[in-house]
């Protein structure tokens, strides 16, 4: 609390007003930070009739924020407090990634509406195309090994992450 209210100029009594406890300030933190996200990830989801070029400019971008220093701050407290507050752990997935995993499902859907990805669980596709994109850039920023990703590493990654779900979802001509 203190390191926070020093970053904001104020005190430890201020921010005691505003936030009942740490636990309520965690989830203010996430709340904010999980809404920027989304505003700068969850843009443009609509497939186009050619698919591959819109999931790889969504996994770029997905890529881009993850190992974006906020994010991994952010990931890296919240897994922390986790232990000791379930609750932000729970808020904290529900408010991103299960948000990120719901809205990516619709446009995943309405992909395999158009015909051009296979029949499946829409949330499940989901779940799978971003775990594809915590990869190797992720890794490495997460555990420190590096202490920037170029964005050829990130478009290799995202590339591969679609390769490797096209593979998967993608409907085959012919089916």
């Amino acid at each position: 609390m203190s390191l926070i209210a020093e970053n904001l100029g104020g005190s430890k009594g201020t921010l005691w007003r505003y936030f009942p406890s740490k636990e309520a300030l965690f989830k203010a933190v996430i709340e904010h930070e999980a809404a920027k996200f989304r505003r700068e990830l969850i843009v443009d989801l609509d497939l186009a009739d050619d698919l591959q070029p819109s999931l790889l400019r969504f996994c770029r971008r997905l890529i881009q924020l993850i190992v974006s220093p906020d994010a991994l701050a952010l990931r890296r407290v919240v897994t922390a407090e986790a232990v000791r507050f379930p609750d932000v752990g729970c808020f904290f997935y529900s408010k991103a990634p299960a948000r990120l995993h719901s809205a990516l499902a619709e446009a995943l859907k309405a992909g395999m509406t158009k015909g051009l990805l296979r029949e499946a669980d829409p949330l499940e596709a989901a779940e799978v195309l971003a775990a594809l994109c915590h990869s190797r850039c992720y890794r490495r920023a997460a555990f420190a090994l590096t202490s920037s990703v170029s964005l050829n590493e990130i478009d290799a990654d995202a590339a591969l992450a679609v390769d490797i779900f096209l593979r998967s979802y993608q409907r085959q001509s012919g089916l």
